[in-house]
């Protein structure tokens, strides 16, 4: 018993102990945290005190004027930059950024792609005590900035996947070293700007608490989040482990930070302050001490050219056409094929070369590349030994090569958005640059299939269709248009300083097209018909993609239609669905009589306008995307007369400064609903005065506009459409090719 009481006393002695060991360990933390928390409000107060005796604040209004040229360290940065990275001048909103760093504030700069950014912090870091963090989203631009950086002298390194063990132990020791009096008794070179990828933050504890070490010595200088309308569910290429960089906040709360974009309309932009933990923002011209700097720049490129072509109906010729393009437009220049899938980088890069001559030398680069082969690629690509590289959207963002000539999109960005991203490779030196895609209607239903899995997915595709569809109003004014609207972005914030955001750049192919080779036809009756059908398959139960429907809209393909087979005890493929029949005659009065890509091109725009709409079937491979009747379709009703405009093909001679058209291919899937205020009437609802035009795959176009109404005729009598000599086919055109034109 005694014993008992004995081990009972020992118990509550340790008890006691271990209580007084905790309150020790909490008063000595609190005293650690409150000490560091001391140590950062004065390095915080150094930079701060540095405005107060430069001449940069406004008279009358009391804010600091980032874009000042009177900072004291001024000299010093254009020094540098002059002889660190060879630019005698700052460009746009450039300058403004730097100082706002160099002052130690809290950043959202937005500039376009190709304008710079980079400068604007790696320039200041070079005159910061301590190291820069940068976060970017692929290590692709991670390696370019490193080898970028490493050739110029720069202090640069990476910790990511790509980099060995030993390697990542070996920086690790030098960020080490800059916290301590060398502790193993080597010398290191101080890291001045350090790349991750947001995974290494979210997942690496390890690499969270050097981090620590160099925020607790005053060597965390700042932390830069490129590309950083990753963090919003909003933005078009939003990454879940970029929330997770919410915590760089928690942990170096002083860090100041700066976030960087190309496009961040403000519910992005509001979305990431919020996970970010930023304050709200002011102007950069007039900044009060407290806030968020903001800077944006004119996002319009003037150097960039654009233009849209007939993709033809082979992969072959679309090869062929991309070779002769590059072999007759920018023999020896560098440039950028976008593809839509690995498998199609890897195709294109091969064939290409092989179609050349052998004088075109491909690389290829997507997510599956070893990371090794990657770096190969860049050092090669920016060197000159590769002119192109066939790649995926894994490559690019950020990629620092100025003299990218053209970027051609072998299949149709996902969005808006994107394209502007991906074209945005190209002339970031300021020199004049082409950004051609390659379309063709069979390439809605594909990207569909991927859009679908993503949020806004299909809205963001159909807007990106409406663009590629539209020949007649001016690119610059599309994208203008398409930024203010869908993402509220000022029309200001668009056009260059003292440039009317709505005027046209006279140098895409829809401002070179010349408008008065306009002839109008009748195609309301092939529209009528296409509803008439697409209604009769939907009460079938019918399932049809885009091309079995125009196959069988115009008579091909045995003239049945896929049900679901509901009762069906088939095993293995095709046991889902079976095969009904329809007369078209007896529904449509008969088949429509348009060839196959104008009768897609059609499909396409009936799905625009919702008189079509898409249905999904997820299966072990893919995701198929059908097509059927849609709400607004009233194909029971009359129809309205609609109109085609036919244009003349544009004259090819060799020394004309015009782009010759680019016939296109096919080969394509990677990674990479708002009212319609651009998209053509509803063909059986609303009349309209507006033409909308549909194009040929030798930039021949056709347009209709819809008006008043007119019963549909069962026995067709067909207008010539091929009379007049502008509307006949190119002699190395299967088809004509119908795309719609939106005022």
């Amino acid at each position: 018993m005694s014993d008992n009481v004995s081990l009972q006393s020992q118990i509550n002695s340790l008890d006691i102990e271990i209580r007084d060991a905790e309150e020790n360990i909490k008063k000595y933390q609190d005293l650690r945290d409150s000490l560091v928390s001391q140590k950062q409000a004065y390095i915080q107060q150094l930079h701060q005190r540095r405005v107060s005796r430069t001449n940069t604040s406004l008279p009358g209004k009391g804010g600091i004027d980032y874009m000042s040229a009177n900072f004291e360290w001024t000299h010093e940065l254009k020094t540098r930059m002059a002889k660190i990275f060879g630019i005698e001048n700052f460009r746009l909103c450039q300058q403004g950024v730097c100082n706002a760093n160099m002052d130690g504030r809290d950043i959202v700069c937005v500039m376009p792609t190709g304008g710079g950014k980079s400068l604007t912090y790696q320039l200041p870091a070079l005159l910061t005590p301590g190291c820069t963090l940068v976060i970017s989203p692929l290590i692709s631009l991670i390696q370019d900035q490193i080898m970028h950086l490493q050739e110029v002298g720069v202090e640069a390194a990476m910790v990511t996947g790509a980099v060995s063990k030993q390697e990542t132990d070996r920086i690790y020791a030098r960020l080490t070293s800059a916290t301590s009096s060398s502790a193993d008794g080597r010398q290191y070179k101080e890291i001045k700007l350090l790349y991750v990828t947001p995974e290494k933050i979210s997942k690496s504890k390890l690499f969270k608490s050097k981090l620590n070490k160099l925020y607790e010595a005053g060597r965390l200088a700042r932390i830069v989040i490129d590309e950083a309308h990753c963090v919003s569910q909003l933005g078009h290429d939003f990454r879940p482990d970029y929330q997770q960089l919410a915590i760089l906040r928690q942990l170096f709360p002083s860090v100041p930070i700066l976030a960087l974009s190309a496009t961040c309309p403000p519910k992005v932009l509001e979305d990431l302050l919020k996970t970010l933990r930023m304050k709200a923002v002011v102007d950069g011209r007039c900044a009060p001490p407290e806030g968020t700097i903001y800077f944006t720049s004119s996002l319009y490129r003037k150097n960039l050219h654009y233009k849209v072509v007939a993709k033809p109906s082979s992969a072959q010729a679309v090869i062929k056409a991309m070779a002769d393009y590059i072999l007759s437009k920018h023999l020896k220049e560098s440039g950028i094929i976008y593809c839509l899938s690995q498998k199609d980088s890897m195709t294109v890069a091969k064939d290409l070369y092989e179609a050349s001559g052998y004088k075109i030398k491909t690389g290829v680069y997507h997510a599956g590349i070893p990371d090794a082969d990657k770096e190969t690629l860049h050092r090669r690509w920016r060197n000159g030994e590769i002119q192109v590289v066939c790649a995926t959207i894994a490559f690019g963002l950020g990629i620092d090569k100025g003299d990218v000539r053209f970027v051609l999109h072998h299949s149709m960005s996902k969005s808006v958005e994107g394209f502007y991203q991906e074209s945005g490779r190209a002339g970031r030196d300021g020199k004049d640059s082409d950004c051609v895609l390659y379309y063709r209607p069979q390439d809605a239903s594909r990207l569909s299939g991927i859009a679908c899995e993503e949020k806004e997915g299909p809205s963001k595709l159909f807007d990106m269709l409406r663009f590629v569809h539209d020949l007649k109003q001016c690119r610059k004014i599309q994208f203008a248009n398409y930024f203010s609207m869908s993402s509220h972005v000022s029309l200001s914030s668009w056009a260059t300083e003292g440039e009317d955001a709505l005027k046209r750049c006279g140098h895409c192919d829809n401002c070179l097209r010349d408008p008065q080779n306009v002839e109008s036809k009748d195609v309301t009756l092939e529209a009528w018909q296409i509803l008439r059908v697409a209604e009769e398959i939907k009460k079938g139960r019918g399932l049809e993609t885009l091309a079995k429907l125009s196959d069988f809209v115009r008579g091909a393909g045995g003239g049945g239609f896929q049900v679901k087979g509901a009762g069906s005890k088939r095993k293995g493929k095709g046991k889902a669905t079976e095969k009904t029949g329809l007369d078209i005659e007896d529904i449509a009065g008969g088949k429509v009589n348009l060839s196959k890509e104008n009768t897609e091109r059609l499909l396409v725009e009936l799905l625009l306008s919702k008189d079509l709409q898409q249905e999904y079937k997820i299966n072990a491979y893919a995701t198929n995307v059908y097509n059927k009747s849609g709400r607004k379709s009233n194909a029971g009703k009359k129809a309205n007369t609609s109109a085609i405009k036919v244009a003349d093909k544009p004259p090819r001679t060799s020394n004309s400064k015009r782009k010759k058209a680019v016939p296109s291919s096919d080969c394509e899937t990677d990674e990479d609903e708002e009212e319609d205020l651009l998209h053509s009437p509803n063909v059986l609802d609303s009349p309209s005065s507006d033409p909308v035009i549909l194009d040929s795959e030798t930039e021949d176009s056709w347009a209709f506009s819809f008006r008043e109404s007119q019963p549909p005729r069962k026995k067709p009598r067909r207008s010539n459409v091929s009379a007049s000599s502008s509307a006949k086919k190119a002699p190395d055109s299967d088809d004509d090719v119908i795309c719609l034109l939106s005022d």
